[in-house]
This record gives C-alpha cells, sequence and structure tokens, in this order.
C-alpha cells in the first residue's frame, strides 16, 4: 500500500504547478523558520532552514523547482540578512556564504533528479509486474529459507499471485506469510520441501511435473523453479486436465493398437490362407499328370520286380532290371519332394540360386502343367546366373504363370519359358531399379488381354476366369514375390496373339555362393563295422520296418523293433542298454519319434538318435532342419543310411 501511494505521489506531482508550487512552500518554510530563529538567538545561521527547503522541492518537484528554490533561498537570505553590499561589492566572508550555498544546493538538486529518477524507474517496473502477476494464468511465488541451527527446515511465503493463491489449500486465507509445512501438513507439504531444499542447493532451473494432493484432490503440476539471491522463485501451473487427456488417449492408443494388431494377423493369416488355396489349387490342377507319371513309375517298378522273381537266376537281368526300378523309385522321389515343396504353408530362407538350372528341375512339373495337348519349350541360357530368392516360392511362381497359360492357350498352342540375363535402365520396368536382373519370361499363344484387363491383373482377387475357377490370387502372389525379392515384373499381352509375363530377379554377383538346385546323389559308404551296435528301431509301417531292420541285420547289427512310440518308451524302461535309436517322426499313439527322442534324451544324454521321415508336415513345433538330432528323409537308399549311421555314432562321446 505504501509503495503505491508514493507512485500516486510522484506520479502527482508531475504537474507543473504543483511542483513549482511546493518549491515555493518549501521556500516560505524555511523563511519562516528562520525567523523564528532570529527571534531565538543573536546571531543565527542564514542558509541551513534553507537546505531543507532545497531538498524537498528538488526530490519531489524535481530539477526544475530545485533550482528555482535556491535561487529564491540566495536572493531572500542577500536581501533579508546580508544587506545591500556597500559600494556594491559583498564582503569575502558574505561571498563565501552564497557561493558555497549555491554549490551545495546545486549537487542536492543534480543528486535528487538522479535518486527521484531512479525511485520512480523501480516503482514502474514493480508496478508492472504486479499488474503482469494479477493477469498471469501461471502461479508464481518467491519463497525465503527457514532456518533452525544452521539447516534449513521449512519455507515461507513472501509473495504469492492471484494465480497462486486459488490453489492455497482450504481454510488459508493467503499463502503469503505461511510456512509450507504448515499450510500443508501431509505428504504434499514434505514432498515440496524436499523439492524447494533440492533447488536451493542446485540453484536451478528445473521443469517438472509433479503429483499432489491438494483439498483431497489427486492434482498433476508442472513447475519450474529457480534460485533468487537468498529466496526462491517457483512458477506453477495445474495440468491435471491435461495429464488425464494423455492418459485417456494413450489407452484409446493402445487400444486401438492392439485392434490394428489383431486385424492385421487376421488378415496375414487369411492371406496366408488364400495363399496356400493357391497353391493347392495348382497342385490339384496337376494331379492328372503327376498320377500318369507315377504309374508309370509304379510300372517300371512293380515289372521290373516281377521279373526279378520270375528270373532270378539271370544275374545280369536281375541287376539291370534292379536298376530301373531304383532309377525309378528315385524320379518318383524327386517328384514328391517337389510337390511337398510347392504346397507347404511355412516360411522359407532366402539362398543364392542358379536360375537356369532350377528351372530346369522343375520342368517335369511345368510338363505336367501343361499337359500333352501343348507343346512347352524351355530356352534357358545356362551363363543367365544366379539370384537370392525363395526357391520354392520362385518354382509356386512360375508354375502359376505356365497354368495361367494354360488357361488362356488352345490346345494346339505353345508355351515357352525363357531364362536370360538383362540389363534394366531406369523406368524400363515398372517400380524397379535400374541394374542386372535373370530375366525369366512366360510366353503364349493364347487369347491375350485387352488393355482394361491389363490395368488390373496384379489386383488380389481380380480374376477373368469363370466363378469357381480360379481365386484371383496367382499374379497377386507373383507380384508380392518379387516385389520381397527386390524384383520387378511386366507383362505383355495382345488380344489374339498371346501375353508374356517377365519376371525380373536381381542377379547375384558372379562370385557369389551358390546353392545346390539338386540334392548331391549318394555316395558309396564305406564299410562300417556295425557288429554288436544295439539299435531300437521304431517304425510303424510294417513294409518300411522291415526293410530297415533287414539293412540294420546286414550291417552287424543286434536289433529291437518298436511299432511305435509307446511301445518304445516301454521297451526303453525296461533295457536302457541301447547304442542308437533310429525312429520314425510321425507315428500313431500319441508320442511322436521328436517326443520320443527327448525321453530318451533325458534318460541317457550320450545316446545317438537318428530320425526319419517321409513327410513331417505341419505336424512339427519347428522346421525338421532346427531339431537336435540328424534327419534321414525317405525313401533312403542303403549306402545314405550306412552313412547316416556312421555320422550319428561318431558323434557319440568315447566313453559311452
Amino acid at each position: 500500500m505504501l509503495r503505491r501511494t508514493a507512485i500516486r505521489f510522484v506520479t502527482g506531482s508531475d504537474r507543473p504547478v504543483a511542483r513549482y508550487a511546493i518549491a515555493a512552500a518549501t521556500v516560505l518554510a524555511a523563511i519562516a523558520t528562520r525567523m523564528i530563529v532570529d527571534l531565538a538567538t543573536d546571531s543565527p545561521t542564514n542558509f541551513p532552514t534553507f537546505y531543507v527547503a532545497v531538498l524537498i522541492a528538488g526530490m519531489l518537484g524535481g530539477a526544475g523547482p530545485g533550482v528555482a528554490a535556491v535561487a529564491a533561498s540566495t536572493a531572500i537570505v542577500w536581501i533579508l540578512w546580508l544587506g545591500p553590499p556597500a559600494g556594491g561589492v559583498l564582503h569575502a566572508k558574505e561571498a563565501v556564504q552564497i557561493a558555497m550555498f549555491l554549490i551545495c544546493g546545486g549537487l542536492m538538486v543534480l543528486f535528487m533528479e538522479i535518486l527521484r529518477r531512479a525511485v520512480r524507474i523501480g516503482l514502474a517496473a514493480e508496478e508492472r509486474f504486479r499488474v503482469a502477476q494479477e493477469a498471469s494464468l501461471d502461479a508464481f511465488v518467491i519463497l525465503e529459507p527457514v532456518r533452525e541451527g544452521g539447516k534449513v527446515v521449512d519455507f515461507r511465503w513472501t509473495y504469492a499471485n492471484p494465480a497462486a493463491e486459488t490453489m492455497r489449500p482450504a481454510g488459508a486465507s493467503t499463502l503469503v506469510g505461511r510456512r509450507v509445512r504448515e499450510a500443508f501438513n501431509d505428504e504434499t507439504g514434505h514432498a515440496m520441501a524436499d523439492r524447494l531444499k533440492a533447488l536451493l542447493e542446485t540453484g536451478g532451473p528445473d521443469d517438472i511435473d509433479v503429483h499432489r494432493v491438494i483439498n483431497g484432490q489427486n492434482r498433476w503440476i508442472r513447475s519450474s523453479g529457480v534460485k533468487l539471491g537468498h529466496d526462491l522463485a517457483v512458477t506453477f501451473r495445474d495440468i491435471t486436465e491435461s495429464v488425464e487427456a494423455r492418459r485417456d488417449l494413450e489407452a484409446r492408443v493402445i487400444e486401438r493398437t492392439a485392434a490394428l494388431e489383431a486385424s492385421i494377423a487376421e488378415k496375414a493369416k487369411a492371406e496366408a490362407a488364400l495363399a496356400q488355396a493357391q497353391r493347392l489349387e495348382t497342385v490339384g490342377r496337376l494331379t492328372g499328370g503327376v498320377a500318369h507319371d507315377f504309374n508309370n513309375l509304379l510300372t517300371v517298378i512293380v515289372g521290373g520286380l516281377d521279373m526279378i522273381l520270375r528270373h532270378s537266376g539271370d544275374e545280369a537281368r536281375v541287376h539291370r532290371l534292379a536298376e530301373a526300378a531304383l532309377s525309378a523309385g528315385q524320379r518318383g522321389e524327386r517328384l514328391t519332394r517337389q510337390l511337398l515343396a510347392f504346397s507347404r504353408n511355412q516360411e522359407l530362407k532366402l539362398e543364392t540360386v542358379d536360375i537356369p538350372a532350377l528351372v530346369a528341375q522343375v520342368e517335369p512339373l511345368l510338363s505336367r502343367a501343361v499337359g500333352e495337348a501343348m507343346a512347352l519349350t524351355l530356352a534357358c541360357d545356362p551363363q543367365a546366373g544366379a539370384s537370392k530368392v525363395d526357391a520354392a516360392q520362385f518354382e509356386a511362381a512360375l508354375l502359376n504363370l505356365v497354368v495361367n497359360a494354360v488357361d488362356a492357350t488352345p490346345d494346339d498352342g505353345e508355351i515357352t519359358v525363357e531364362v536370360a540375363l538383362a540389363r534394366l535402365a531406369d523406368g524400363e520396368v515398372a517400380d524397379t531399379r535400374a541394374g542386372d536382373y535373370v530375366r525369366v519370361a512366360v510366353t503364349d499363344t493364347g487369347t491375350g488381354m485387352s488393355p482394361e484387363v491389363l490395368t488390373r491383373v496384379f489386383e488380389p482377387f481380380f480374376t477373368t476366369k469363370e466363378v469357381g475357377k480360379g481365386t484371383g490370387l496367382g499374379l497377386a502372389q507373383v507380384y508380392g514375390f518379387l516385389r520381397q525379392s527386390g524384383g520387378g515384373v511386366s507383362i505383355d499381352s495382345v488380344e489374339g496373339r498371346g501375353t508374356t509375363v517377365a519376371l525380373y530377379l536381381p542377379a547375384a554377383p558372379v562370385d557369389a555362393s551358390v546353392a545346390p538346385v539338386t540334392e548331391p546323389a549318394p555316395r558309396i559308404a564305406t564299410q562300417t563295422d556295425l557288429t554288436g551296435t544295439r539299435v531300437l528301431l521304431v517304425e510303424d509301417d510294417p513294409g518300411v520296418r522291415a526293410i530297415a531292420e533287414g539293412v540294420l541285420l546286414d550291417f552287424g547289427c543286434a536289433v529291437v523293433t518298436a511299432l511305435d512310440g509307446v511301445n518304445a518308451l516301454t521297451i526303453l524302461e525296461r533295457e536302457t542298454s541301447f547304442d542308437l535309436l533310429m525312429t520314425d517322426i510321425i507315428m500313431p499313439g500319441g508320442v511322436s519319434g521328436v517326443d520320443l527322442a527327448h525321453a530318451a534324451s533325458a534318460r541317457d544324454p550320450a545316446m545317438p538318435i537318428l530320425l526319419t521321415t517321409g513327410y513331417a508336415g505341419e505336424k512339427l513345433a519347428m522346421a525338421p532342419a532346427d531339431l537336435p538330432w540328424p534327419l534321414l528323409r525317405k525313401p533312403f537308399r542303403v549306402e545314405q543310411l550306412a552313412e547316416a549311421l556312421a555320422a550319428v555314432l561318431k558323434r557319440r562321446p568315447v566313453d559311452a
């Protein structure tokens, strides 16, 4: 209140009339005082009372009224008390008095003007601060530390703006003058005092979000503080609504993210199912041709064995017929593996593959897809090179293209598959970078497609086939496979003349390690002495079990057979002196070969184990290649079994 009154007083004295009236009043008061002093003493001094008049006039009126007061005081003292000088010349003593008064009075006026302006500037700044704080939405307080025994024990508010006062606890008329722990006598007060102590030690500034309980309500406060001399200046704002809104938003985001992830997973599952359906649809298209091939192979095998039984004494003829049957069986094995690799539904690995060799390997499947009514021509440049792709997905893409070409081509038409090295420029193939590629093109002499159809051929579920004769996913899968492999695809078609679909696979470096596209031929195993080796053979198929047992006996092994996993577990509980466990993977009874292997390893970790399988399908929790035991695929030759046994027994500990 005193400061505001001083501001109003000083501001009011800015009016010129008031300022000079103050100067005149002070000079008159000095004259009256000087006259009273005359009555009280015989030798009063002349100027002391007028110093006071100059001081007041300069302080309240400023430089002008102060100078006027000096001049008026000098003239009045000269006229009333010093008298006119004789001969117009002042005495030295009187001249010195007047000069000293003029100098001292002038300095007083100067200093008062400087002081007056400084006070006015400070008061104006304080007034602006007050107005700003009263209008501020952010709370602002100044706190001084309360010390006892030289230690800070609490803090006291010395200033709080209106925004801060609105957050005071219930029952408190004001924050100013109160201690923090007194106003908030709960955990909130302790937490506030601890935070202020830390701020006093570090000096700040800090900027934190803190949780406080005010009047029984949970509040979130964003606060920033800094050390101000020996005190602390702190600003803060209630951000409870913002925090709650943010938490609500985060909860919604989590909820929507979970829903989106579930939707994406469902979509991926549906796409995988549709892709599998597309592959199986293509396999279904091959059924007739594959059955024809298998009947031919079985004719060779069955006929050869029949002739061997009829002419068992003709050693040369028996050897020739046995080789023919064995060769037919191996061709059937390769065809079966190609079909399983094409139709399986599992994630595969990328590897660098010789593309011309891979195309040549799948020629039997392509021939079955084309049939005998059309001509299939393969034009593979052996120097086309390799590419890093998923071999099974590439085979599926190529087979899809051939099947589509067959559907669009009349019986007397021709299907051509070309493989060559190509170099693309920027923009030559849509969405494909410039560089070297292995180009695999499938060309037919069929009906072709219109420009309108060409713009939609890669859309999922788009098909020009009749209802029930296509999923519309074939070309979409081809496009997706090429994009994932870093390649591209182009399609050219003219109605009535045919279509060419070209796949562009990124060419691998010349020095890249190329994976073989065919399994290496079995080596003739060196003679392995397995005499006395006790083998537990587990196989549910009687024919396979009999063949395997016979081979093991030929190797000199002592063989104990089990019909399934349950029977094998019973044998293992009764006998534990086996040197090797050889078991099929897929068996009836609820105990698979993998389950049996785990149980046997738990009983005897050193026991060698060999797994065999014709097709594990999707019944395993992991891929067969990831199992901790070696795997021998059926059908296997005697040499392959000998190699597998030698390898697994070689890994057996020496003291086992």
